[in-house]
C-alpha cells in the first residue's frame, strides 16, 4: 500500500512548509493541485514549476499525481462552463492535457486526474436508453484523451464528482468498460459517492474493482435524522475526520488493498468544509487519517 497527501491540505501557505509537514508525517508522495507558492497546477508557469520540482527533490519527495481542475471543469452551481457536444471544447481540453503531460514529465509522474463531461440538469430522470447514449459519448471523448495520454506515456485518472457523468462508482465502472482503454483508470473518491447518493459499501467497489489506480480519502458524517428505510445509512451530511466519523472505512479500504494493490491511497481531507468542532488543525487531521488508514490496511495481502 502506498499513501499520498494533497499538498494543499496541510494548512501551509508556502510549498516548503507543506513539504516539511508531509515529510514529518511520514509521507514519501504528494499530489499537486494548489498552493504551489502562489500558483495552482493549472496556471503555474514552467519556470515556476521547475522551482517546485527542485524543492521536491531537495526534500526527497515524489509526486504521485497531478490533480487538475481544468479538464472538463466541474460546475457545482450555476450553468455548465462548456457544451458537452462542442468539438472546440474537446480540442481545447487536448491542449490543456498536452501542457499537463509536459508538467507530468517534469514532475516524473505518469498520472493526471481529470473529470468526466458535465451532468445535464434532469439527467437522473431520463430513460436508461438516453442515459446510455450519454455514457457512451462520455467514454468516447475520454478514450480519445486516454489515447493522447498513451502517446505521452501517461495515464488519465477519472474522478467521480456529483456534477459529472461519473458521479459514483457505478458510473465510473460504466465509463471504464465503455472506454476500454489501458491509459484510462479510476480515481475513486469514496465519500463523493455518498455525496451523490451512493453509500460506498463493498457492492459499490465491485463496479470499479480492477480499475482503481488512486483513491481520495476523507471522512464524513451523515445528515442529522436522515436514516430511514430507504437510506439505512443516512444521507451525506458533511466531511469529517476519518476514524471519528459515521462511515466504516475498513471493508472498502481492505478490499482495495487486496484487489487493487497498485492504487495510491491519497488523503484529501476537505478540511475547509469541516464543522468547527472538527477543525483541530489541517496537519493533525491528516495525521489522524493516515494512522487510521494504516491501521486498517496494513497486513492485507494483495491478490
Amino acid at each position: 500500500m502506498k499513501l499520498s497527501v494533497c499538498s494543499d491540505m496541510l494548512g501551509c501557505e508556502s510549498f516548503d512548509e507543506a513539504l516539511q509537514q508531509a515529510k514529518a508525517l511520514g509521507f514519501s508522495y504528494v499530489d499537486l493541485r494548489a498552493k504551489l507558492d502562489g500558483y495552482t497546477l493549472d496556471n503555474i508557469p514552467m519556470d515556476a514549476a521547475r522551482v517546485i520540482k527542485g524543492k521536491l527533490d531537495a526534500a526527497g519527495m515524489k509526486v504521485s499525481c497531478l490533480s487538475s481542475w481544468a479538464v472538463n471543469t466541474c460546475s457545482f452551481s450555476g450553468p455548465p462552463k462548456y457544451d458537452n457536444y462542442d468539438e472546440q471544447h474537446h480540442q481545447e481540453m487536448s491542449q490543456v492535457l498536452e501542457r499537463l503531460f509536459d508538467l507530468a514529465d517534469l514532475f516524473e509522474t505518469s498520472y493526471v486526474r481529470v473529470y468526466s463531461l458535465h451532468r445535464a440538469e434532469g439527467f437522473d430522470g431520463l430513460p436508461m436508453s438516453e442515459k446510455d447514449v450519454a455514457y457512451r459519448y462520455n467514454a468516447a471523448i475520454l478514450a480519445r484523451h486516454a489515447e493522447h495520454a498513451r502517446t505521452r506515456n501517461k495515464t488519465i485518472l477519472v474522478e467521480n464528482e456529483p456534477p459529472t457523468l461519473t458521479k459514483n462508482a457505478k458510473e465510473l465502472g460504466i465509463l471504464a468498460r465503455y472506454a476500454n482503454h489501458p491509459n484510462l483508470k479510476i480515481n475513486w473518491d469514496i465519500i463523493n459517492g455518498w455525496r451523490a447518493g451512493e453509500f460506498p459499501e463493498l457492492d459499490a467497489y465491485e463496479h470499479v474493482k480492477g480499475y482503481v489506480w488512486q483513491t481520495h480519502l476523507k471522512g464524513a458524517n451523515r445528515a442529522y435524522d436522515s436514516q430511514d428505510e430507504q437510506h439505512p445509512h443516512g444521507l451525506f451530511g458533511n466531511f469529517a475526520i476519518a476514524g471519528r466519523d459515521d462511515y466504516d472505512h475498513e471493508p472498502v479500504l481492505r478490499a482495495i488493498a487486496q484487489h487493487d494493490p497498485q492504487a495510491m491511497m491519497t488523503i484529501d481531507t476537505h478540511y475547509p468544509s469541516f464543522y468547527q468542532q472538527d477543525q483541530i488543525g489541517e496537519a493533525e487531521v491528516v495525521r489522524l487519517t493516515k494512522l487510521h488508514v494504516e491501521a486498517l490496511v496494513n497486513g492485507v495481502e494483495a491478490k
